[in-house]
C-alpha cells in the first residue's frame, strides 16, 4: 500500500508540473514584437463631440494585427469618433506580442488639457502621481479619479500602476474622461534577496523545477528567460501547482522583479 501511495504522490507532482510546463519555445518580444508608430492625432471640434481621430502604424512581428484602444480591440489602426480624452492605443501580433503607447491625447478646440503622470516606483504600495492641468475656458472644474468623488483638486497623490479613468467636468457641465495610465517605476525588487528564496521553497521541489526534468528556475538565466511566464502563471496561481499557495506579497514581488526587466541583482 505504502509503494503504490508513492508512485501515485510522484505521479501527482510530475502531472503538476506538466500542467504549468515551462519547458517550451519562448518568443521574445522585445527582440520579435511589433512596433508602433503614432502617425497623427486630430483633435475634436468641440468638448463632447466625436469627431476626433488618432491613426497609428504597426511593423515587425507577425501578422496579422490586432489593434486596441483602450484595451478594445479593431482591426485597423484607424481609430475615429473620438471624444476629447487621453486614451491609449496597442497592436497584439498574432504570436501575442504586444506594443502600447499610452497617455494619447486628443484634445478639443475649447478643452484643452495635459496630464502630467509620475511613475509608481514603489513594490508593495502606490507612489505614482497624476496632475492635471486644464485652460479654464468654462470654471469652474471639477476631477474625479475612477470612482471617488468630484472635486477641485487636481492633483492625485499615491496613485497605483496602470490604467484608471480621470474626469474632468467644466462649468457647463460637459465631461472629458481621461484614460490615464501609471507606468510602472523600478521598484528594486531583489532577484537574490526576494525571488530566488520563493522559488526554492515553492517551485524547486522534487518533480518540478529543480532542473531533473523542468527547467531548473534556480538559475538565474532560466528564470529570466521564462519571467514572463513565471509572473503571469503566479498571478492567476497555476504556479506551483503542488496545491501549497504563495503568499500575495511573494506574488506581488515576483511581478515588480519581473517588471523592473527581471535584473540580476
Amino acid at each position: 500500500m505504502r509503494k503504490r501511495f508513492s508512485f501515485f504522490y510522484f505521479l501527482f507532482l510530475l502531472t503538476s508540473c506538466v500542467y504549468h510546463d515551462l519547458d517550451k519555445p519562448v518568443i521574445d518580444c522585445a527582440l520579435a514584437g511589433p512596433s508602433l508608430t503614432l502617425a497623427s492625432v486630430v483633435p475634436a471640434s468641440t468638448c463632447g463631440a466625436r469627431d476626433g481621430r488618432i491613426h497609428v502604424t504597426a511593423a515587425g512581428g507577425e501578422q496579422p494585427y490586432t489593434y486596441l484602444l483602450n484595451n478594445a480591440a479593431q482591426g485597423s489602426g484607424d481609430f475615429q469618433d473620438l471624444t476629447a480624452g487621453i486614451y491609449s492605443v496597442g497592436v497584439v501580433d498574432a504570436n501575442g506580442c504586444d506594443t502600447l503607447i499610452t497617455n494619447v491625447t486628443v484634445e478639443a478646440e475649447d478643452f484643452t488639457f495635459t496630464a502630467d503622470v509620475t511613475k509608481d516606483s514603489v513594490c508593495e504600495g502606490n507612489s505614482g502621481v497624476i496632475v492635471l492641468m486644464v485652460e479654464e475656458v468654462n470654471p469652474p472644474y471639477a476631477y474625479q479619479l475612477d470612482n471617488g468623488n468630484f472635486n477641485e483638486t487636481s492633483t492625485f497623490m499615491a496613485v497605483s500602476h496602470g490604467d484608471h479613468t480621470v474626469t474632468i467636468r467644466d462649468g457647463q457641465d460637459c465631461i472629458v474622461s481621461l484614460h490615464v495610465t501609471v507606468p510602472r517605476g523600478i521598484t528594486g525588487t531583489s532577484w537574490s534577496a526576494d525571488i530566488l528564496p520563493v522559488i526554492k521553497t515553492s517551485c524547486a521541489i522534487t518533480g518540478c523545477h529543480n532542473g531533473s526534468s523542468r527547467p531548473d528556475l534556480r538559475d538565474y538565466n532560466k528564470a529570466k528567460s521564462y519571467a514572463g511566464e513565471i509572473k503571469s502563471m503566479t498571478q492567476d496561481r497555476r504556479m506551483p501547482y503542488d496545491g501549497t499557495p504563495l503568499k500575495q506579497s511573494d506574488i506581488d514581488k515576483i511581478g515588480c522583479w519581473v517588471d523592473d526587466g527581471a535584473p540580476n541583482n
